[in-house]
């Protein structure tokens, strides 16, 4: 059976976070794990069953991990964004959403109002985060300033917020 229970696989397996708007009540969270666990049984790279967990965080975040010793490939990480859109469908989400970025106690935004409201200490969820470890430890959620987000700040100049815009004259 490939898939495990995420306590079970090491800090450095391998890990995707996928932001999920707007938050997941129970029967969402519900059918998504149903979903999910279908998937991670029959998940197989090249015919090798992928040892595989799964955990939705903060009714926000669906993290898939993958034990460092199986192995991945492009066709089956496919077959999981391939899921993933038909979640998004099902349950009238959005889970692959680029412009999206997730604020701790604010939830779900996107990038033009994260650089109106954010500063440097705003504490994000960094999806980016590769490995279980990040998990486990907090270090996916940090300072903006001290993740991917503080391209965001710094883009701030160079889009302008109505206020700036007004004021020119």
């Amino acid at each position: 059976m490939p898939r495990t229970d995420i306590n079970s696989l090491h800090d450095d397996a391998r890990i995707w976070i996928f932001g999920i708007a707007p938050a997941l009540d129970d029967a969402k969270r519900a059918r998504m794990l149903d979903e999910v666990d279908r998937f991670l049984h029959g998940w197989a790279a090249h015919n090798v069953p992928v040892t595989s967990a799964r955990e939705i965080l903060h009714h926000s975040f669906l993290l898939i991990a993958v034990d460092k010793a199986s192995e991945t490939s492009g066709c089956s990480i496919d077959r999981m964004f391939g899921l993933l859109r038909q979640l998004e469908r099902d349950l009238d989400v959005k889970i692959l959403d680029p412009s999206l970025v997730f604020v701790r106690d604010r939830g779900a935004m996107t990038r033009d109002e994260f650089r109106s409201v954010a500063g440097p200490d705003t504490i994000v969820f960094d999806t980016l985060a590769e490995r279980l470890g990040d998990v486990r430890s907090g270090r996916w959620e940090r300072r903006a300033e001290d993740s991917w987000h503080a391209k965001l700040l710094a883009e701030r100049a160079s889009h302008p917020q109505p206020a700036d815009v007004s004021s020119a004259g």
